[in-house]
């Protein structure tokens, strides 16, 4: 079993144009969590007024979906301030969407099936965005998204 952190390099800050990312060569296996550029995800996956998140994990799950990426975080605070945007890619290529619109700090969650399961790139943006992989014929994955938890 995995355990610890898995360190992802790359963007820092709020994106206010298309979208950041941060990959990580080894990958965000199940039982570890994620820290950008050497520290929290808080310190740069955030977004425009005061959307933040503050924890990124990786689980094994049972059920129909078999891993499970958790974040902690809250979006952006005030009328019209829309929500904060997350992808996370894994090591086939699928990339799994999350948006967040409460300013509630919560538990959010995307669950997927997977043949390689760990997380190797994290995007974020303050607006909706597709990431452009240069398979566009490739089907899209199915997975679940719970926000918040609850």
């Amino acid at each position: 079993m995995t355990t610890g952190t898995a360190n992802f390099n790359g963007d820092c800050g709020e994106c206010k144009n298309g979208y950041y990312s941060a990959a990580s060569s080894g990958g965000l296996q199940p039982n570890q969590s994620a820290t950008v550029n050497g520290n929290s995800p808080q310190n740069c996956v955030v977004a425009n007024d005061g959307g933040t998140v503050f924890a990124i994990e990786l689980q094994s799950i049972a059920g129909i979906y078999s891993y499970q990426v958790r974040v902690d975080a809250q979006g952006p605070k005030g009328a019209f301030s829309g929500s904060m945007y997350l992808a996370f890619e894994d090591q086939t290529g699928d990339v799994y969407y999350l948006s967040i619109f409460s300013s509630t700090r919560e538990w959010h969650e995307v669950s997927y099936n997977s043949s390689a399961p760990a997380i190797v790139k994290i995007y974020w943006s303050d607006y909706s965005f597709t990431v452009g992989s240069g398979d566009a014929a490739k089907a899209k994955p199915a997975y679940k998204v719970l926000s918040p938890v609850g």
